[in-house]
C-alpha cells in the first residue's frame, strides 16, 4: 500500500481507529465505498468519511464540497497529525500510548505493523522521498537505544483489541 501514495501517512487515511466520544470504545473512521459519487476521481484524503461506533451505534458523516476549480475539499483545515487525533473529526486515536517520555500513536493496525517492522530492522535503508513515514518519525523513535521500549509499547497496543 505504501508505494501507491509515496510511502506517506496519506496511505493510511482510509481507516482511523479512534475513541468513541459517547462510550469511549474503539470505533472506526473510514471512507465509504464510492464516497464522491459515480465517475468521480478518487483523491486520497479528500473524500467523504464516516464515523461508526459498533458498540453504541453512534454514526457521523463528513463530506467535502466541490470548489470552484472542480476539486473536492473540506471547509476546514485537516487536523494536525502530530496531535494524536484523526484528521476529520478530531477524535483521539485509539492506538496511542506513552513511550520513552513521548506519546506514540498509529492510525490503524496496518500503520502500526509497518512502523513496527521499520523499528525492528537493524540496518535501515535511507529513504530519498522526504515525505516517507520513516523519514518523518521523530528522532527518539529511530534511536536503537529506544528500540526495546518502543517494541514493548507496540505490543501493548496490539493487545488492546
Amino acid at each position: 500500500m505504501l508505494n501507491e501514495v509515496g510511502n506517506s501517512l496519506l496511505a493510511y487515511s482510509d481507516l482511523f481507529l479512534v475513541h468513541c466520544p459517547k462510550c469511549n470504545s474503539c470505533s472506526k473512521i473510514f471512507t465509504p465505498i464510492n464516497a464522491l459519487g459515480r465517475g468521480e476521481a478518487r483523491v486520497l484524503g479528500h473524500e467523504s468519511k464516516r464515523f461508526l461506533c459498533e458498540k453504541c451505534g453512534f454514526v457521523k458523516d463528513i463530506h467535502p464540497k466541490r470548489q470552484w476549480d472542480g476539486l473536492w475539499s473540506f471547509n476546514f483545515e485537516l487536523f494536525d497529525e502530530k496531535q494524536g487525533v484523526d484528521w476529520y473529526f478530531g477524535f483521539p486515536l485509539y492506538l496511542q500510548t506513552q513511550c520513552c517520555g513521548h506519546t506514540i500513536w498509529f492510525f490503524n493496525f496496518e500503520h502500526l505493523t509497518d512502523i513496527e517492522e521499520y523499528i525492528q530492522k537493524n540496518i535501515r535503508p535511507a529513504q530519498l522521498y522526504y515525505l516517507s513515514i520513516e523519514s518523518r518519525l521523530p528522532k527518539w523513535m529511530k534511536l536503537s537505544k529506544n528500540r526495546k521500549e518502543i517494541l514493548k509499547a507496540i505490543d501493548r497496543l496490539k493487545q488492546r483489541t
